[in-house]
């Protein structure tokens, strides 16, 4: 044992060299370059021939070393200081670089001394030193690999328990050379502790160093692979402890063959009365803790805390971990899997929660635990639970059930498998057919996936599909192992959305659908109540009189968004029916004003859109037709619009004024368009509004073309413009036309101006009477060849050259004189519009007020209400369903309902080989042992969730689950007990989970809020706050799981015991051997007072410190119950004084005990090297062998570098 006086005298031997830093040249004389080569070829021989083991040598890079002697160097500068950063990874420690990266070699003392005199070392470098050693062979080499050894804290089982071993859980460790005694092995022991336990008083302490091995079973498994600090329920199951004594301390670590390992570090207070943790066992018993330990919440950790709690209080899956039996079944070498980490952890935890425990109280329903290492490493392998946010309780047990199922997969090598399936010969409606299907796909999971999860967790459920069509039937199975339940609740989205139909006045429909539904439904939904074809319907939401979200687009959120996310109950949602061809051109049609008092038109009314032909898009009239057209319907029946009264088979003959003033150009063919004129005297064509267009820039076309999307061969494309949308860009459609079709759209405009021309005098009246009698008289000879030379001079309008008649023109020409009408015939013009043109509508203010006057019943702004007589029946049935209480039963009959699948999740038939919106049911054809069933309350609708707050009435005990199961032959039964419910309070912004769970110790239920821990009744669980609910197959043994895994319980359980009872053992063994003065002064006192209060006051029942009652399981079990409430666990104390003792002689007996313990002499070495070189003392101990070899004589190269293997 090393107190507090050895720690206070043995200090380390500093033997480092105080060495330049760089090299100086300050009124010093070096050597020549040659000179100092032939000095170190002078030290080396030396060293060569008086070397012997434990002289110092310095490690240095061989690449400077090498370029010293270098012929070829010639300028010592060329060298520079010596920089052994390069080469050491730490110093402290003793940590080289990779050699094969960055050689190194050792060199003597002496030749150290004098290269780092003449040339330095570099700022950031130390001297890196070590010794010459004896190998196997007898030959000196360089120790480059020193003794490396680990350091532990050996602390109070409870304080461990509190803290998780989460706390400085990072094993401390140091090097240092096999030529060290153990003396200063010791010091660098508690060097290396107290620099981690800096807040522990070294004046005020006693120290016990152990040196201590694990099974060679643990392996990397170790815990003190893993762990700084020690319980003792870890230290005693330890399979070496030999305790480090000061007769050892002249040996050198060679000599004792203690080369590397492990030290325990046990403290105890001189100036307090406590026993040593090392003799725990002896004033302890292990003792269950009965299953109501709590855990902490270390932030946000609730979802975790209230799973594991269900979790580990499934008898069978705790005893799996609490007994070990992972250990025999656990898969590193699984890809899929976690190298064993998850399963590791998940047992530490149950081994903290169940295992045994040396408590003071009976009552532990206070105790909690800090899973800060679980924590750790579930955090490691996943990301989703590496921080403190809140997470979802049902996710984290999916992902720790898949987690432990690959880490104790019995499959090492899986084997490639193909899902079986019905062939066309079988029956479907044979069930000895489908049971045969059932038994090969579970044969062919089990080759894949066999872990003791799959035992208890998973079962199979039935998949049928049927295509509507062929009838065709397609049955699968699937494994799962938590059953997530849909909740009988209406869940209903409402809205109100417009519908534009082509050729009747638009109209309102009332819609209510469930949240999860789709945007392809809302459209069916629409057209089924609207009578329209679906495939003709387009849906747009309009903000601010223009488009602001087209639903058709492969952009829109309507491709993956739920309804209840896409569209809000104030959205303004239209459906526009668009009957055109794929050859057709659908133009989106916005309509804007120029109010009183700007000069800018601004946007109003609602867009809508048309759709041309090819030959449509280059006729304005026909445009025009159809825009009128439309708005006679959007205005609720306004038809005083010129292109609506006039018949559309005109001859040319009826347009005189063209035929005089294009006298070179033949009129029959532009009959298209003037089919589309208008011959009344209106003024203007543009009498109620003008038609500009918008062309979309390159920038702008390139983006929108990402918004085009073909519904199927035969749609035409569909597009709407970005939001916002310049309408100020917008050009009249005019600018575009040449002049001939010019004049034939705006005939009324040519038709005004020839009748009421500008005049400057009143002879030009003459004029206008002769334009008038020539119109007449193209009443009644509309092929009579009229002079109109008089019309032209009045107008002044030119003839169109055939350059500009070729091309669409951008403005009028009033100047050009000189005209060639050779090409006048040619009437060659582009599309008007595109597909990536816009259509403004430019209304006046009156004429608004006429179209869209206020006392029309039905217009764009009063759109007719479309009656929906299935709401009402919808609304009275969900009502009545409210009225009831939801069950669980309701839970499992919705979950097996049939259902037709949407367009986007449609079914490819193999038999039709089309996809098909066939029909899908789920059923249950069996259920596992342990059937966790999920309820669904958390609607995950993508971007957004909502939260279910219905309660859900379940059973306790007797729930029966052979009516929604398939295959109702199961030998195994179907009778399921509650065992556990994972309950979430609060809604998705934040919330916080609770667990009740039945604990099989005592059968009683428990309430488990993080860390607080109450006894319950099961009642209270059927809430709204319940999730998660765990239930148990009511078997005859009442035990479950394969036969299999019992029996490797039942073995594990054997096996378990027995290494209690030897750790009972050791611990009795131990304590014979290494107990202190002051227990040995206990004995003694007990013996010579045969039984009665010793002269220190206390009482045996007090202390209940004897071996004897406490060695054996079964002695003196009622000690713990009889201590008084003041009796410290935690600090492991002897004894308590009795009320009526002295201090004074408390004080007394003290003092003597201190007097025993300075006086005591060591008699026995305590240490063994290894197995083969301990020998057994008087006392029963492991010692370390006195013999110490010589060592032999021998030389070798001092300059060594690591051999290489």
């Amino acid at each position: 044992m090393v107190d507090d006086s050895d720690v206070n005298n043995l200090m380390f031997e500093n033997d480092e060299l105080d060495l330049p830093k760089e090299t100086t040249t300050d009124d010093e004389t070096f050597p020549s370059f040659e000179d100092q080569r032939n000095i170190i070829i002078q030290l080396l021989k030396e060293n060569q021939e008086n070397a012997k083991e434990g002289d110092r040598v310095y490690i240095i890079p061989q690449f400077w070393y090498a370029d010293f002697f270098n012929p070829q160097t010639v300028d010592p500068s060329q060298l520079g200081p010596i920089d052994t950063a390069l080469i050491c990874r730490d110093y402290r420690n003793f940590i080289l670089a990779e050699y094969d990266r960055n050689p190194y070699i050792s060199i003597p003392e002496s030749v150290f001394v004098k290269l780092v005199s003449w040339y330095g070392l570099t700022n950031n470098s130390q001297p890196v030193s070590t010794h010459l050693v004896y190998d196997e062979n007898r030959s000196l080499i360089t120790e480059y690999n020193q003794c490396v050894f680990r350091v532990h804290h050996l602390v109070d089982n409870d304080q461990e328990r509190r803290h998780g071993g989460g706390i400085n859980r990072r094993v401390s460790y140091f090097a240092i050379s096999r030529l060290c005694t153990v003396k200063q092995l010791s010091i660098k022991i508690l060097d290396t502790f107290f620099e981690r336990e800096s807040d522990l008083d070294i004046s005020q302490a006693k120290f016990k160093i152990w040196f201590v091995k694990d099974s060679e079973r643990a392996g990397s498994n170790s815990i003190l692979s893993s762990s700084f600090k020690l319980d003792p329920l870890q230290f005693m199951q330890l399979a070496t402890h030999r305790r480090i004594t000061p007769q050892l301390f002249d040996h050198t670590l060679k000599d004792v063959d203690i080369l590397t390992g492990d030290f325990v570090v046990e403290l105890r207070q001189s100036n307090k009365n406590y026993h040593w943790i090392s003799n725990y066992f002896i004033y302890n018993r292990l003792t269950p803790t009965g299953g109501t330990t709590g855990l902490y919440n270390l932030g946000n950790t609730c979802y975790m805390n209230s799973a594991l709690q269900c979790l580990v209080h499934i008898p069978e899956l705790r005893d799996y971990f609490l007994y070990n039996c992972y250990e025999a079944e656990i898969n590193i070498n699984n890809p899929l899997g976690y190298k064993g980490y998850v399963a590791r952890a998940f047992s530490g935890l149950v081994q903290n929660l169940f295992g045994g425990k040396a408590l003071a109280s009976c009552s532990n329903l206070s105790s909690s635990y800090s899973p800060t290492g679980f924590k750790g490493t579930i955090g490691h392998v996943n990301s989703m639970f590496s921080g403190y946010m809140q997470q979802d309780s049902q996710e984290f047990i999916t992902f720790l059930l898949d987690g432990l199922h690959e880490d104790l997969n019995r499959i090492v090598n899986k084997p490639y498998i193909e899902k079986p399936s019905l062939s066309p010969e079988d029956d479907s409606n044979d069930f000895n057919v489908i049971k045969r299907l059932a038994e090969d796909t579970w044969k062919l999971h089990l080759r894949r996936n066999d872990s003791v999860i799959t035992d208890l967790f998973v079962g199979l459920y039935e998949s049928t599909l049927q295509c509507p069509e062929c009838n065709n039937v397609s049955i699968t199975f699937d494994p799962y192992n938590d059953l997530t339940l849909p909740l009988p609740v209406n869940t209903v989205w409402h809205c109100k959305v417009k519908v534009f139909p082509q050729n009747s006045p638009p109209c309102i429909l009332e819609v209510e659908m469930g949240k999860s539904s789709t945007y392809q439904d809302l459209k069916e939904y629409v057209a089924k109540y609207a009578d329209l074809d679906p495939k003709n319907l387009y849906g747009c939401e309009i903000f601010s009189h223009q488009f602001y979200n087209n639903y058709e687009s492969p952009e829109s959120n309507s491709q993956f968004l739920p309804i209840q996310e896409l569209i809000s109950e104030s959205d303004d949602v239209i459906f526009y029916e668009i009957i055109a061809s794929k050859d057709d051109t659908v133009v989106p049609v916005l309509n804007s004003r120029i109010e009183e008092g700007f000069k800018s038109p601004r946007l109003f009314g609602v867009p809508f859109f048309i759709a041309l032909s090819p030959d449509e898009k280059t006729n304005p009239g026909a445009i025009r037709y159809k825009i009128e057209k439309y708005f006679s319907h959007l205005s609720g029946g306004f038809v005083e619009f010129p292109s609506q009264s006039e018949e559309k088979d005109h001859l040319s003959s009826a347009f005189p004024l063209l035929r005089e003033k294009y006298p070179e150009c033949t009129l029959d063919e532009y009959q298209k368009f003037l089919n589309y004129a208008v011959q009344e005297d209106i003024g203007t064509i543009d009498k109620y509004f003008k038609i500009k267009v918008i062309e979309e820039t390159a920038a702008e076309d390139d983006s929108n073309q990402q918004m085009l999307l073909d519904a199927d061969d035969t749609s035409p494309r569909f597009w709407t413009p970005y939001s916002p949308i310049n309408i100020n860009r917008a050009k009249d459609i005019s600018e575009l036309l040449n002049p001939v079709v010019r004049d034939i759209y705006d005939y009324p405009s040519l038709l005004k101006t020839t009748m009421h021309p500008i005049t400057e005098d009143n002879g030009s009246n003459e004029q206008s009477d002769k334009v008038t009698n020539l119109l007449n008289e193209s009443d009644r000879a509309q092929d009579s060849d009229v002079d109109l030379e008089n019309v032209q001079e009045v107008q002044n309008k030119n003839v169109m050259s055939s350059e500009q008649y070729e091309t669409p023109v951008q403005s009028n020409n009033k100047n050009n004189n000189n005209n060639n009408n050779n090409n006048i015939n040619d009437n060659k013009v582009t599309p008007l519009v595109n597909f990536h043109t816009s259509i403004v509508c430019e209304w006046s203010e009156p004429a608004i007020q006429e179209v869209f006057s206020e006392d029309k019943l039905i217009n764009w702004e009063k759109p007719a209400e479309l009656k929906n007589t299935q709401l009402e029946v919808d609304r009275q049935k969900r009502q009545q369903e409210e009225e009831k209480k939801i069950t669980l039963h309701d839970c499992l009959k919705l979950f097996s309902k049939r259902e037709v699948l949407g367009m986007n999740d449609s079914w490819y038939c193999p038999k039709c080989r089309e996809h098909r919106q066939a029909t899908k049911q789920i059923q249950l054809w069996d259920t596992p042992d342990v059937l966790l069933i999920h309820l669904k309350r958390f609607e995950n609708l993508r971007s957004f969730s909502d939260k279910i707050d219905e309660v859900v009435y379940f059973p306790i005990t007797g729930l029966d689950m052979s009516p929604y199961m398939v295959n109702k032959e199961d030998p195994r039964g179907t009778i399921y007990d509650l065992v556990a419910v994972d309950n979430h309070y609060g809604g998705l912004g934040g919330g916080h989970y609770t667990a009740y769970a039945k604990n099989s110790s005592d059968s009683r239920w428990y309430y488990f809020d993080d860390s607080r821990v109450t006894e319950t009744s099961p009642e209270r669980s059927i809430a709204s706050s319940a999730y998660l609910l765990f239930y148990m197959r009511r078997t005859a043994d009442g035990k479950c799981g394969t036969q299999d895994l019992q029996e490797l319980i039942r073995k594990s359980r054997e096996n378990y015991d027995y290494g209690i009872k030897q750790m009972y053992d050791r611990q009795k063994l131990l304590f014979e051997s290494n107990k202190t003065d002051s227990e040995e002064l206990v004995e003694m006192d007990e013996q010579s007072s045969n039984m009665t209060a010793p002269r220190d006051g206390t009482s045996l029942d007090d202390r209940g410190d004897s071996p004897e009652a406490n060695g054996s399981p079964s002695s003196h079990d009622n000690s713990v119950s009889a201590r008084s409430a003041d009796y410290s666990v935690r600090s492991l104390e002897v004894g308590r004084l009795q009320p009526t003792e002295s201090l004074e002689e408390n004080e007394s007996n003290m003092g003597r005990r201190k007097l025993r313990i300075l006086n005591k002499t060591y008699n026995e070495p305590s240490i063994a090297h290894s197995p083969t070189s301990s020998v057994s003392s008087d006392d029963g101990t492991d010692s370390i062998s006195a013999v110490i070899s010589q060592p032999k004589s021998g030389n070798d190269n001092i300059l060594r570098s690591p051999t290489k293997d």
